[in-house]
């Protein structure tokens, strides 16, 4: 039988109810099912296995992430380069990659359990941290990576490149590097353009800049971007999809690339656009 995982918001007893229903339901189909310790509120049913987070992210075929965007990213993190579909409903704030709606929920699920299954494929890159010239970390992100200063909001400098090609020095408080997934997240707050999930670009979006001409910068993502810090306060991090934060110094550098593999994201019958006007109010006075 295929594995089902359930994943969600720790702490939540609207996650607990609603895992029991989606449980019992896969259970109905013939699935077996795992669940994250963390969301189970009483003694599991028969025929449910409890697990740690990494164990059901390990086992699962099919993963269902109740909670919102966090929560996503955090599995999607879990299931590192597993190919795995993501059916994510939204109970948390606003809610762009969990997609379902609490009341779709059961009935979308019915349908993709019984193999009646539309996904959509999302880009994530790969970061390396090289400091002095060796590797000391290496991440995925979904969303974006962020560099900034973390506390009392000062001007760093930070030289960017694509490809061996210098773009510039970027002096602002921060500079973002977005996959079209996270270019309706941060760096939609600080200016940057809505990219469609299928362009294939990354967006560099600069944190408030000394000079206003500097403005966010669309590249092709099948180059290599090199962020290198030239000059900082104290307190200057980089921080990947908002869940993962590394220290930087005066001369580090981030290599920035496509990673492999895509992330499988379970859609409903619905384009981009109306996702769009229903979360961003479009069209709304």
């Amino acid at each position: 039988m295929a594995t089902l995982g359930i994943f969600g918001k720790h702490g939540s007893q609207r996650v607990q109810e609603m895992a029991r229903l989606l449980t019992e339901q896969a259970l109905a189909a013939g699935w077996q099912v795992m669940v994250e310790q963390q969301i189970v509120g009483e003694p599991a049913a028969a025929g449910v296995s409890v697990a740690a987070p990494e164990s059901v992210a390990a086992a699962a075929e099919l993963a269902v992430v109740l909670g919102g965007d966090g929560t996503f990213i955090r599995v999607v993190r879990l299931l590192d380069e597993r190919t795995v579909p993501v059916f994510g409903v939204h109970m948390g704030a606003l809610g762009y990659l969990t997609e379902f709606t609490v009341d779709e929920a059961p009935a979308e699920l019915a349908r993709v359990l019984a193999g009646d299954l539309h996904t959509e494929k999302r880009t994530r890159l790969r970061v390396r941290l090289l400091r002095q010239g060796r590797s000391q970390h290496q991440s995925r992100v979904l969303n974006d990576v962020v560099v900034n200063v973390s506390g009392m909001s000062r001007i760093i400098e930070i030289k960017a490149s694509l490809a061996g090609d210098r773009i510039t020095t970027y002096r602002a408080d921060g500079l973002i590097v977005a996959t079209p997934t996270g270019s309706t997240a941060y760096s939609l707050s600080a200016g940057g353009p809505i990219l469609m999930p299928q362009v294939p670009a990354v967006v560099l979006t600069p944190i408030c800049p000394h000079t206003l001409t500097m403005r966010p910068l669309v590249l092709p993502d099948d180059a290599e971007i090199e962020l290198e810090v030239v000059r900082s306060a104290d307190g200057v991090q980089a921080t990947f999809d908002g869940q993962e934060v590394l220290p930087l110094e005066p001369g580090d550098k981030l290599l920035i690339d496509r990673a492999p593999g895509q992330v499988q994201l379970v859609c409903p019958p619905r384009d981009t656009f109306q996702i769009l006007r229903t979360k961003l109010k479009w069209g709304q006075r």
